[in-house]
């Protein structure tokens, strides 16, 4: 089995990463398998933290998360 990353976060962090992927890829680098995870339906979010920041009515959490990469082995 190769090598896969997750990315966790849509937002300009994890974008930026799965561009750097993409950028690699077409210049002929080897890169591993890239799945990006992401709660949010909107891509692109900056993380804000508001009143809203919590729980909502049906007891989901109200929150972003800042974008990283973790490499699954």
């Amino acid at each position: 089995m190769g090598k896969r990353v997750a990315v966790i976060g849509a937002g300009p962090s994890g974008l930026s990463q799965l561009r750097a992927f993409q950028s690699a890829a077409q210049k002929g680098a080897e890169i591993p398998e890239v799945v990006c995870f992401e709660k949010q339906s909107n891509w692109g979010r900056l993380w804000n933290y508001t009143w809203r920041t919590g729980l909502d009515g049906n007891g989901e959490p109200v929150h972003c998360t800042m974008g990283f990469v973790a490499q699954i082995v």
